[in-house]
């Protein structure tokens, strides 16, 4: 196959043709990092191995390796170093280390590599692999949009958190004014030229494959589709009963980070809860200690919501059906476009409707009056609104009955077949 032609060698295979083995790169590994990708990497192996695929996976971790490049962490699990790598992790500092994790994927019997995300694994590695491996495929999933934003692909200025619609090098360069234009038309062209050569590209959401068809990305096979939860979640049962007391109970699930809008929540729900003395919200995946070190001036809004307001700390991934049933909705109030949030996988699993805000992959898997409802992104005052409408039970029955449900392994498998370009399995009764 000629690397430079992403439409050369896409000739659906015939019926009955050997499968392939299949090696994931990820630029993390979820027994050591938490992140949405790296554990959709790993469940993804695990799904494949499941189906009878022949899968090993490598991911990046910054951990000392005891002076080796590449160590064994499971069975047909290896994890490589990130020491040699440009503090943007897009390239390689140390070529040496580059070209050792390059001879050593190169040498693995497979015919398809799977990215998940470039970042910590490198524009320059992926090239020189595809360089040494003309006869394998190259599929990569885009789980958010750092190639076409610098700032974490959050698309979202630098200053005043204010939603950045589509990017250009002025602008780019007015986020980051150490940085000129020419910088930020080098790094597009950088980032095109290599994910065009990928033979096939899965999104996660029509928003994300639209931002990247905008931008200039059109990849020759386009798969969209949810990353998948996993057999363990997949297959729990879903909460089928609907208790009306559990109307006006809502919970947060997640990191307080600058970007996931947990200000924006605890700020709605205290004006809620004026109006509504008996609404009660819970908080998982940190402290109250953790909130006000990055919002220091909620500490009166928090004082303000008394008990109505419960933190949890941090929760085991295995409990979170459990915990998502235990509440009437689950909210992701984000200020950035947020992808395909795993949140809302895991509460339509859990069958608990959602309260989202109206933008990005967020309302686009959200549908509103029937999985859940939408409210103005960053606006306090219009969340408080919808906790209030959300706090009545038929309501709340209502969007219950309706509420979707995640993606199941036969459709998953589906689809990331088609992206690998192989012939597809029959589902399982």
């Amino acid at each position: 196959m000629n690397r430079a032609d992403p439409g050369a060698g896409l000739a659906e295979p015939s019926r009955g043709a050997a499968r392939p083995p299949i090696c994931i790169v990820v630029h993390a590994h979820s027994d050591l990092s938490k992140g949405g990708g790296e554990t959709a990497a790993h469940r993804e192996l695990l799904a494949l191995r499941a189906v009878g695929h022949e899968v090993t996976l490598v991911a990046a971790t910054e951990q000392r390796l005891d002076g080796e490049q590449i160590v064994a962490h499971a069975p047909g699990e290896f994890l490589f170093s990130t020491e040699g790598m440009e503090e943007d992790r897009l390239s390689w500092a140390d070529s040496a280390d580059r070209r050792d994790l390059v001879r050593f994927l190169a040498g693995q019997p497979a015919g398809i590599f799977h990215f998940h995300h470039v970042w910590r694994i490198g524009l320059d590695l992926i090239a020189e692999l595809m360089e040494a491996r003309p006869d394998a495929r190259f599929v990569v999933t885009l789980h958010e949009m750092l190639a076409i934003c610098a700032h974490h692909g959050q698309m979202i200025r630098i200053q005043g958190r204010e939603l950045c619609r589509a990017a250009s090098p002025t602008q780019c360069a007015a986020c980051f004014p150490d940085r000129s234009p020419r910088h930020f038309e080098l790094r597009r062209a950088t980032f095109l030229e290599t994910l065009r050569r990928f033979d096939a590209a899965v999104f996660p959401s029509e928003f994300i494959r639209g931002r990247y068809q905008d931008w200039g990305f059109s990849p020759v096979v386009s798969v969209v589709q949810e990353n998948y939860l996993g057999d363990v979640l997949t297959g729990a049962p879903r909460r089928l009963a609907v208790e009306p007391d559990l109307a006006g109970h809502f919970a947060f699930f997640g990191q307080p980070t600058p970007f996931k809008g947990l200000d924006i929540l605890l700020r709605g729900f205290t004006l809620a809860l004026a109006a509504a003395p008996r609404l009660s919200l819970s908080i998982f995946g940190c402290e109250r200690d953790d909130v006000l070190a990055l919002f220091p001036t909620l500490a009166p809004v928090l004082d303000q919501a008394g008990s109505a307001l419960s933190f949890f700390g941090r929760y085991d991934q295995a409990d979170v059906l459990h915990l998502m049933q235990g509440a009437g909705w689950v909210v992701v109030p984000s200020i950035w476009w947020e992808n395909s949030p795993v949140v809302i996988q895991e509460a339509m699993r859990a069958g608990t409707p959602l309260i989202v805000s109206d933008i990005g992959g967020m309302a686009e898997k959200v549908r509103p009056g029937l999985d859940g409802l939408h409210f103005r992104r960053g606006s306090p005052p219009d969340l408080a609104r919808v906790l209030r409408q959300a706090a009545d039970p038929a309501r709340h029955a209502a969007i219950s009955a309706s509420l979707g449900d995640s993606i199941g392994r036969d459709a998953f498998i589906a689809g990331i077949e088609r992206a690998f370009g192989v012939t597809p399995r029959r589902a399982s009764a």
